[in-house]
């Protein structure tokens, strides 16, 4: 039996990047300090308890701007796909392990990003649909659950340590990736993990 059964791909950072300014132009579109204010309250979007857009109407609101909320959702579609990450994810999908997204996503990015990666990995654990948002051990667990593999069987991937620390604490083997490795130094850690490619 192989060391490793499924290797988990955290997405931001990883997989894919926001385009510079992104967040700037949030505040553009609701005055300076409106970007925080979004981010204070999008953590139930994240966990799957409400819907983005409402919660970006509340933070208008919260802010005391008007806003269109659909024009300003289109700024989430401000990333892009790195395509050399996305290299070393298919090579490992034919070395013939499972190739799995665990990523904190509302549901608006949630959907845009499952069109960009259709039929990409084996599956796609979203912390909208799994009601739990990394670094909380549930969100780890809940995906344990779902894959009915030991954890031990289990590699991770993400650029956050707090992330990596709580997968871990579960016992999958987490690894640290510095975005600024790019595709190489995650071939590299992927390599140092067991995964032969």
């Amino acid at each position: 039996m192989r060391d490793t059964a499924t290797v988990l791909f955290d997405a931001d950072g990883v997989l894919q990047h926001a385009r510079h300014g992104w967040v700037g132009a949030l505040d553009a579109i609701g005055g300076e300090g409106f970007a925080s204010v979004v981010f204070a309250r999008d953590l139930p979007a994240m966990r799957g308890e409400a819907r983005m857009r409402d919660c970006l109407v509340a933070a208008a609101e919260e802010h005391g701007v008007a806003l269109d909320p659909d024009d300003a959702l289109q700024l989430w579609s401000r990333f892009d796909i790195d395509e050399e990450a996305m290299a070393v994810v298919a090579k490992v999908r034919r070395a013939g392990y499972g190739v799995r997204l665990a990523t904190n996503q509302q549901d608006v990015r949630r959907d845009l990003m499952r069109r960009r990666y259709a039929g990409v990995f084996d599956e796609e654990f979203y912390s909208c649909e799994l009601g739990a948002c990394k670094p909380a051990e549930a969100f780890f667990a809940s995906i344990i659950d779902r894959l009915d593999v030991p954890a031990r069987q289990i590699v991770f991937v993400d650029d956050s340590a707090r992330n990596v620390a709580a997968a871990t604490s579960c016992g999958i083997r987490a690894h640290l990736h510095d975005p600024s490795s790019g595709a190489a130094g995650m071939r590299r850690m992927l390599e140092g993990a067991g995964v032969r490619m």
